[in-house]
């Protein structure tokens, strides 16, 4: 059996010198570590001891005003700042009542600049402008229906809105007009009550019955948004007197809807928004809120009507009317001036 030859190449001996090898053997010995956590030791106090002494020596030097051309210049950008910044005010229409049933708001038209500039002193004696912008709290008190889902609770839900509105000195209504809107909560009745015995053909008259108590609730809602328009202070107090519910609505949510007067005596503008080109906009006015009479009718958004009574109080009204088909009326109650 052959052997195998060896190889002649020589083999690799790693060189350590002698200065490494002890180094080696000393550094896991116990006095070498005793050594080094000294030393450790050492520098941490060496540490704490620079960081005393530098406490020690540091002078503390009062703050003074910036002076000089800093100083003025900071003082003039601040005047100016205060001069020519416009102060954040809210301008409401004066006669302006909307309701839709959901809500009744009052239009606010604002310029919204609520930013100060603030001078700060830092420690090591510069000083810095900033601009703080605070946050919007204006806030318009709206009234709310919330009418119950069930048919079989509206009628008495309604009726203690009515009666809460007459004699009412926060929410001014006419006993005419009291008394017609009870007998249409009593003509609701009826439908509603001629319906449950199953007779096909009745809802129709059922629905169209609770419309016209929905439109009367919603002209005494109207009455009453007007008045806590022209009483902020106590405008939750005079809503919730006519038993409506009471929402806060940011001013720029406000909706576009408006009645206002113009120069003219008798001479309104109403305004509502945007709908397509074929709808007609819807006017009426009312002085009791039971009848109706007919304002204009525009493809326009934009209009001035006449024929107000000057000095008065009246209901004025919206819709659009699509091809026959009519949304919703929107309730307002306005002063002519």
């Amino acid at each position: 059996m052959l052997k195998s030859k060896e190889s002649s190449a020589p083999k690799r001996v790693k060189k350590i010198s002698n200065r490494t090898a002890k180094r080696a053997r000393s550094n896991g010995s116990a006095v070498n570590k005793k050594l080094v956590a000294k030393r450790k030791i050492g520098i941490r106090k060496a540490n704490y001891n620079s960081r005393n002494i530098r406490n020690a020596n540091r002078v503390f030097v009062e703050h003074t005003p910036v002076g000089g051309i800093r100083g003025a210049l900071l003082s003039a950008a601040i005047i100016l700042s205060v001069l020519f910044t416009k102060k954040s005010a809210a301008k409401s229409t004066k006669v302006v009542s909307q309701t839709d049933g959901k809500k009744s708001t009052r239009k606010v038209r604002k310029e919204n600049n609520n930013s100060v500039m603030v001078l700060l002193t830092l420690p090591n004696g510069n000083s810095l402008i900033v601009l703080v912008t605070l946050p919007n709290t204006n806030k318009v008190i709206t009234a709310v229906l919330k009418i119950p889902r069930s048919y079989k609770l509206r009628a008495d839900w309604a009726r203690a809105r009515i009666n809460a509105c007459s004699g009412n000195l926060n929410i001014v209504i006419a006993p005419a007009t009291i008394t017609a809107y009870l007998a249409l909560v009593a003509a609701f009745v009826t439908a509603q009550t001629n319906m449950q015995t199953g007779t096909k053909g009745l809802k129709p008259i059922r629905d169209n019955s609770w419309k016209a108590v929905e439109n009367a609730l919603k002209a005494l809602m109207a009455v009453a948004q007007a008045a806590a328009n022209t009483s902020p202070l106590t405008a939750i107090t005079i809503i919730e007197s006519g038993l409506f519910f009471v929402k806060s609505v940011n001013t720029r949510k406000a909706t576009v809807y408006n009645v206002s007067n113009t120069n003219t005596l008798g001479t309104m503008k109403v305004v509502a928004p945007g709908a397509s080109r074929i709808a007609f906009h819807i006017w009426e006015k009312s002085v009791d809120g039971v009848v109706w009479t007919s304002v204009g009718t525009s493809h326009k958004t934009r209009m001035s009507y006449g024929g107000f009574t000057p000095v008065s109080k009246v209901w004025v009204r919206h819709r659009v009317d699509t091809n026959g088909v009519f949304t919703a009326w929107q309730y307002f109650y306005v002063t002519v001036n």
